[in-house]
Protein backbone atom coordinates (compact mmCIF):
# COMPACT_ATOMS: atom_id res chain seq x y z
CA UNK A 1 0.00 0.00 0.00
CA UNK A 2 2.47 2.71 1.33
CA UNK A 3 5.00 1.69 -1.99
CA UNK A 4 1.75 3.18 -4.42
CA UNK A 5 -0.36 5.17 -2.27
CA UNK A 6 -0.39 7.52 -5.11
CA UNK A 7 -2.85 5.15 -6.98
CA UNK A 8 -4.94 4.88 -3.96
CA UNK A 9 -6.72 7.30 -2.01
CA UNK A 10 -4.42 10.17 -0.27
CA UNK A 11 -4.49 9.68 3.33
CA UNK A 12 -5.66 5.76 2.89
CA UNK A 13 -4.54 7.97 1.93
CA UNK A 14 -2.85 9.06 -1.05
CA UNK A 15 -4.25 11.63 -3.04
CA UNK A 16 -7.08 11.04 -4.81
CA UNK A 17 -13.91 17.67 -8.74
CA UNK A 18 -14.46 20.38 -8.00
CA UNK A 19 -15.60 20.12 -11.47
CA UNK A 20 -17.73 17.19 -11.08
CA UNK A 21 -21.91 17.71 -10.20
CA UNK A 22 -22.88 16.15 -6.90
CA UNK A 23 -22.81 12.58 -7.59
CA UNK A 24 -24.21 11.50 -4.22
CA UNK A 25 -27.67 11.28 -4.79
CA UNK A 26 -29.29 11.58 -1.55
CA UNK A 27 -32.94 12.24 -0.03
CA UNK A 28 -32.89 15.25 2.06
CA UNK A 29 -33.87 15.53 5.80
CA UNK A 30 -36.14 18.94 6.51
CA UNK A 31 -33.25 21.36 7.51
CA UNK A 32 -34.30 23.22 10.58
CA UNK A 33 -31.99 26.05 10.68
CA UNK A 34 -33.32 27.01 13.64
CA UNK A 35 -32.09 23.85 15.46
CA UNK A 36 -29.09 22.00 15.86
CA UNK A 37 -31.14 18.81 14.31
CA UNK A 38 -27.21 17.03 14.15
CA UNK A 39 -27.49 16.60 17.66
CA UNK A 40 -31.01 17.18 19.17
CA UNK A 41 -32.78 13.79 19.52
CA UNK A 42 -36.21 15.79 20.04
CA UNK A 43 -36.01 17.26 16.35
CA UNK A 44 -37.89 14.38 14.20
CA UNK A 45 -35.23 12.61 11.41
CA UNK A 46 -36.49 11.96 7.96
CA UNK A 47 -34.38 8.71 7.03
CA UNK A 48 -31.92 9.62 3.97
CA UNK A 49 -30.59 6.86 1.43
CA UNK A 50 -26.98 7.87 0.03
CA UNK A 51 -26.50 6.32 -3.08
CA UNK A 52 -22.21 5.29 -3.50
CA UNK A 53 -19.85 2.94 -5.32
CA UNK A 54 -20.96 -0.18 -3.70
CA UNK A 55 -24.98 0.37 -4.02
CA UNK A 56 -26.87 2.67 -1.44
CA UNK A 57 -26.79 3.03 2.45
CA UNK A 58 -30.19 3.99 4.29
CA UNK A 59 -29.67 5.66 7.41
CA UNK A 60 -32.98 5.13 9.30
CA UNK A 61 -32.48 6.99 12.89
CA UNK A 62 -30.27 9.77 13.69
CA UNK A 63 -26.90 9.13 13.93
CA UNK A 64 -25.00 9.90 17.38
CA UNK A 65 -22.37 7.78 17.47
CA UNK A 66 -20.48 8.61 14.37
CA UNK A 67 -16.96 7.15 13.25
CA UNK A 68 -14.82 8.60 10.60
CA UNK A 69 -12.41 6.84 8.96
CA UNK A 70 -11.36 9.45 6.21
CA UNK A 71 -9.67 13.14 6.81
CA UNK A 72 -12.30 15.00 4.49
CA UNK A 73 -15.36 13.34 6.76
CA UNK A 74 -13.03 14.50 10.01
CA UNK A 75 -12.81 18.16 8.83
CA UNK A 76 -16.68 18.65 7.22
CA UNK A 77 -18.12 16.84 10.51
CA UNK A 78 -15.98 19.35 12.59
CA UNK A 79 -16.70 22.13 10.46
CA UNK A 80 -20.72 21.85 10.93
CA UNK A 81 -20.22 21.04 14.19
CA UNK A 82 -21.19 17.52 14.42
CA UNK A 83 -20.08 15.62 16.67
CA UNK A 84 -17.70 12.47 16.18
CA UNK A 85 -17.31 9.55 18.61
CA UNK A 86 -13.76 8.31 17.05
CA UNK A 87 -11.66 9.22 14.05
CA UNK A 88 -9.20 6.72 12.71
CA UNK A 89 -5.87 7.86 10.86
CA UNK A 90 -2.75 5.96 9.41
CA UNK A 91 0.75 6.08 11.33
CA UNK A 92 2.68 8.76 9.51
CA UNK A 93 0.17 10.61 8.20
CA UNK A 94 -2.55 11.85 10.42
CA UNK A 95 -0.57 15.61 10.61
CA UNK A 96 1.24 16.60 13.69
CA UNK A 97 -0.17 15.80 17.10
CA UNK A 98 -2.44 13.61 14.66
CA UNK A 99 -4.41 16.87 13.52
CA UNK A 100 -4.24 18.61 10.51
CA UNK A 101 -3.63 22.42 10.39
CA UNK A 102 -6.84 23.20 8.64
CA UNK A 103 -9.14 21.01 10.53
CA UNK A 104 -11.46 22.97 13.03
CA UNK A 105 -11.32 22.44 16.43
CA UNK A 106 -13.36 19.53 18.00
CA UNK A 107 -13.44 16.50 20.46
CA UNK A 108 -12.92 13.00 19.53
CA UNK A 109 -11.41 10.19 19.98
CA UNK A 110 -8.27 9.54 17.95
CA UNK A 111 -7.41 5.79 16.62
CA UNK A 112 -3.72 5.98 14.99
CA UNK A 113 -3.39 2.89 12.77
CA UNK A 114 -0.29 0.86 11.35
CA UNK A 115 -2.07 0.66 8.21
CA UNK A 116 -5.60 1.41 6.86
CA UNK A 117 -5.71 -1.31 4.41
CA UNK A 118 -5.02 -3.62 7.03
CA UNK A 119 -7.82 -2.41 9.38
CA UNK A 120 -8.55 -4.45 12.61
CA UNK A 121 -12.71 -4.06 12.32
CA UNK A 122 -12.53 -4.86 16.12
CA UNK A 123 -11.63 -1.46 16.52
CA UNK A 124 -13.95 0.14 15.00
CA UNK A 125 -16.77 -2.33 16.50
CA UNK A 126 -15.51 -1.03 20.14
CA UNK A 127 -17.01 2.09 19.34
CA UNK A 128 -20.34 0.78 18.88
CA UNK A 129 -20.92 3.24 15.75
CA UNK A 130 -24.15 4.07 14.28
CA UNK A 131 -22.76 5.33 10.95
CA UNK A 132 -19.43 4.68 9.47
CA UNK A 133 -18.26 7.23 7.32
CA UNK A 134 -15.39 5.37 5.50
CA UNK A 135 -14.48 7.06 2.28
CA UNK A 136 -12.04 4.40 -0.09
CA UNK A 137 -12.15 1.47 1.77
CA UNK A 138 -9.98 -0.53 -0.65
CA UNK A 139 -13.02 -3.12 -2.15
CA UNK A 140 -16.20 -4.25 -1.85
CA UNK A 141 -15.54 -7.12 0.80
CA UNK A 142 -13.83 -4.57 3.02
CA UNK A 143 -16.79 -2.18 2.42
CA UNK A 144 -19.30 -5.22 3.24
CA UNK A 145 -16.97 -6.09 6.81
CA UNK A 146 -17.88 -2.37 7.82
CA UNK A 147 -21.06 -2.25 6.82
CA UNK A 148 -22.03 -5.36 9.01
CA UNK A 149 -21.15 -3.09 11.98
CA UNK A 150 -23.35 0.26 11.27
CA UNK A 151 -24.73 1.97 8.23
CA UNK A 152 -21.41 2.92 5.97
CA UNK A 153 -20.72 5.52 3.31
CA UNK A 154 -17.60 4.40 1.04
CA UNK A 155 -16.55 6.70 -1.62
CA UNK A 156 -20.03 7.85 -3.26
CA UNK A 157 -18.83 8.65 -6.99
CA UNK A 158 -18.36 5.43 -8.84
CA UNK A 159 -14.86 4.54 -10.21
CA UNK A 160 -13.28 7.03 -7.75
CA UNK A 161 -11.37 6.94 -4.90
CA UNK A 162 -11.95 10.15 -3.24
CA UNK A 163 -14.74 12.58 -3.74
CA UNK A 164 -15.19 16.04 -4.33
CA UNK A 165 -15.34 18.62 -0.99
CA UNK A 166 -19.00 19.55 -2.52
CA UNK A 167 -20.43 16.35 -2.41
CA UNK A 168 -19.10 15.62 0.76
CA UNK A 169 -20.28 18.98 2.66
CA UNK A 170 -23.82 18.31 0.58
CA UNK A 171 -24.13 14.48 1.80
CA UNK A 172 -22.98 15.45 5.31
CA UNK A 173 -25.81 18.23 5.24
CA UNK A 174 -28.34 15.50 4.53
CA UNK A 175 -27.20 13.22 6.65
CA UNK A 176 -27.49 15.35 9.80
CA UNK A 177 -29.87 17.60 8.83
CA UNK A 178 -27.99 20.19 8.20
CA UNK A 179 -28.38 21.41 4.35
CA UNK A 180 -28.57 25.07 5.20
CA UNK A 181 -25.43 24.84 6.76
CA UNK A 182 -24.05 23.06 4.13
CA UNK A 183 -24.98 24.93 1.65
CA UNK A 184 -23.08 28.53 3.60
CA UNK A 185 -20.04 26.14 3.88
CA UNK A 186 -20.15 25.14 0.03
CA UNK A 187 -21.06 29.08 -0.91
CA UNK A 188 -18.13 30.55 1.44
CA UNK A 189 -15.14 28.01 -0.02
CA UNK A 190 -16.35 28.87 -3.11
CA UNK A 191 -16.12 32.94 -2.50
CA UNK A 192 -12.64 32.22 -1.26
CA UNK A 193 -11.94 30.40 -4.95
CA UNK A 194 -13.54 33.30 -6.35
CA UNK A 195 -11.41 35.46 -4.44
CA UNK A 196 -7.78 33.88 -5.72
CA UNK A 197 -8.64 33.61 -8.93
CA UNK A 198 -9.89 37.57 -8.40
CA UNK A 199 -6.07 38.34 -6.83
CA UNK A 200 -3.95 36.40 -9.32
CA UNK A 201 -5.15 37.06 -13.14
CA UNK A 202 -2.06 36.05 -14.39
CA UNK A 203 -2.13 32.52 -12.83
CA UNK A 204 -5.66 32.14 -14.85
CA UNK A 205 -4.57 29.41 -17.25
CA UNK A 206 -0.78 28.24 -16.24
CA UNK A 207 -0.49 24.61 -16.58
CA UNK A 208 -0.19 22.46 -13.45
CA UNK A 209 1.26 19.40 -12.72
CA UNK A 210 0.49 17.11 -9.19
CA UNK A 211 3.11 14.83 -8.73
CA UNK A 212 4.00 12.32 -6.31
CA UNK A 213 8.11 11.14 -5.87
CA UNK A 214 8.51 8.07 -4.51
CA UNK A 215 11.95 7.30 -2.09
CA UNK A 216 12.04 4.27 -4.62
CA UNK A 217 12.59 7.08 -7.43
CA UNK A 218 9.21 6.06 -8.89
CA UNK A 219 6.67 9.34 -9.65
CA UNK A 220 3.11 9.25 -10.46
CA UNK A 221 1.37 12.39 -11.56
CA UNK A 222 -2.85 13.05 -11.47
CA UNK A 223 -3.70 13.06 -15.20
CA UNK A 224 -7.60 13.99 -15.17
CA UNK A 225 -9.35 16.80 -13.59
CA UNK A 226 -11.83 14.03 -12.24
CA UNK A 227 -9.34 13.70 -9.68
CA UNK A 228 -10.37 15.71 -6.85
CA UNK A 229 -7.11 16.71 -6.27
CA UNK A 230 -6.81 18.41 -9.94
CA UNK A 231 -9.92 19.76 -10.06
CA UNK A 232 -9.46 21.77 -6.58
CA UNK A 233 -6.36 23.31 -8.74
CA UNK A 234 -8.79 23.74 -12.21
CA UNK A 235 -10.93 25.54 -10.14
CA UNK A 236 -8.68 27.68 -8.84
CA UNK A 237 -7.94 28.99 -12.47
CA UNK A 238 -4.90 26.73 -13.23
CA UNK A 239 -4.92 23.83 -16.42
CA UNK A 240 -4.00 20.38 -16.49
CA UNK A 241 -0.69 20.09 -18.15
CA UNK A 242 -1.88 18.52 -21.24
CA UNK A 243 0.56 16.39 -21.94
CA UNK A 244 -0.22 14.32 -18.71
CA UNK A 245 -4.24 14.76 -19.96
CA UNK A 246 -3.32 13.09 -22.77
CA UNK A 247 -2.30 10.36 -20.98
CA UNK A 248 -5.52 9.74 -19.07
CA UNK A 249 -7.30 6.57 -20.57
CA UNK A 250 -10.28 5.01 -19.30
CA UNK A 251 -10.97 5.47 -15.35
CA UNK A 252 -7.68 5.74 -14.13
CA UNK A 253 -6.55 8.69 -13.01
CA UNK A 254 -2.74 8.64 -11.80
CA UNK A 255 0.17 7.97 -14.70
CA UNK A 256 3.07 5.84 -13.53
CA UNK A 257 6.07 8.24 -15.21
CA UNK A 258 8.67 6.63 -16.66
CA UNK A 259 12.85 7.73 -16.03
CA UNK A 260 12.69 8.88 -19.89
CA UNK A 261 9.55 10.52 -19.82
CA UNK A 262 9.99 13.38 -16.94
CA UNK A 263 9.05 15.69 -19.40
CA UNK A 264 5.92 14.67 -18.56
CA UNK A 265 6.36 17.12 -15.51
CA UNK A 266 7.08 19.99 -17.00
CA UNK A 267 4.24 22.78 -16.55
CA UNK A 268 4.04 26.27 -14.83
CA UNK A 269 3.48 25.49 -11.90
CA UNK A 270 4.65 22.29 -9.86
CA UNK A 271 2.71 20.67 -6.73
CA UNK A 272 5.63 17.83 -5.50
CA UNK A 273 5.22 15.79 -2.93
CA UNK A 274 7.54 12.99 -1.33
CA UNK A 275 5.84 10.46 1.45
CA UNK A 276 8.73 11.75 4.04
CA UNK A 277 11.73 11.57 1.85
CA UNK A 278 13.20 15.17 0.32
CA UNK A 279 15.84 13.28 -1.32
CA UNK A 280 13.32 11.71 -4.29
CA UNK A 281 13.22 14.84 -5.72
CA UNK A 282 16.91 14.61 -6.79
CA UNK A 283 16.85 11.15 -7.42
CA UNK A 284 15.05 12.42 -10.51
CA UNK A 285 16.62 13.37 -13.45
CA UNK A 286 15.96 15.99 -15.36
CA UNK A 287 14.78 17.71 -12.12
CA UNK A 288 16.30 20.61 -11.93
CA UNK A 289 15.95 21.56 -15.63
CA UNK A 290 11.98 21.41 -14.80
CA UNK A 291 10.39 25.15 -15.40
CA UNK A 292 8.88 25.53 -12.57
CA UNK A 293 12.24 24.27 -11.04
CA UNK A 294 13.97 27.02 -12.63
CA UNK A 295 11.33 29.87 -11.82
CA UNK A 296 10.70 28.72 -8.28
CA UNK A 297 6.92 27.65 -8.53
CA UNK A 298 6.85 24.62 -6.88
CA UNK A 299 4.72 23.53 -3.97
CA UNK A 300 6.73 21.46 -1.70
CA UNK A 301 4.29 19.25 0.25
CA UNK A 302 5.13 17.07 3.27
CA UNK A 303 3.16 13.71 4.95
CA UNK A 304 1.58 16.43 7.22
CA UNK A 305 -0.20 18.65 4.78
CA UNK A 306 -0.70 16.95 1.24
CA UNK A 307 -4.09 15.81 2.48
CA UNK A 308 -5.02 18.95 1.75
CA UNK A 309 -5.26 18.43 -1.64
CA UNK A 310 -5.41 15.07 -2.34
CA UNK A 311 -8.34 14.54 -0.08
CA UNK A 312 -9.94 17.99 -0.38
CA UNK A 313 -12.60 18.99 2.29
CA UNK A 314 -13.96 22.48 2.33
CA UNK A 315 -11.90 23.30 5.39
CA UNK A 316 -9.09 22.52 3.27
CA UNK A 317 -9.39 24.44 0.53
CA UNK A 318 -8.41 27.73 2.32
CA UNK A 319 -5.11 26.11 3.35
CA UNK A 320 -4.17 24.99 -0.23
CA UNK A 321 -5.04 29.06 -1.57
CA UNK A 322 -2.52 29.87 1.63
CA UNK A 323 0.22 27.68 0.44
CA UNK A 324 -0.72 28.64 -3.42
CA UNK A 325 -0.51 32.59 -3.06
CA UNK A 326 2.77 33.08 -2.97
CA UNK A 327 3.92 30.75 -5.78
CA UNK A 328 0.33 32.37 -7.64
CA UNK A 329 1.91 35.54 -7.67
CA UNK A 330 5.11 34.56 -9.29
CA UNK A 331 3.22 32.74 -12.01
Amino acid sequence: MKKLRFALQALVVVVTAALVSLVAACSAPADDSSTDSSTDSSVAYTPVTIDHQYGTTSIEHRPQRVISLASNWTDTLAALDIPITAQFAEQGYSGPNNRFAWTPEHDSEVEIVGSMAALDISKVAAYKPDLILAGYTGGQKNYDRLSALAPTIPVMKKGATVDTWEDITQATGTMFGKNAAADDLVDGTNDKITRFRSDHPNAAGKTFTFAQFQPTGDVGAINSVEDPAAGLLAQLGFTLNPKLAAEHTGTVTRSRISSERIDLLDSDLLVAWTLGDDSAYQKVSGWNGLTAVENDTVVYLTNDNAPAFGVPSAPSVGYVIDLLNPVAQRL
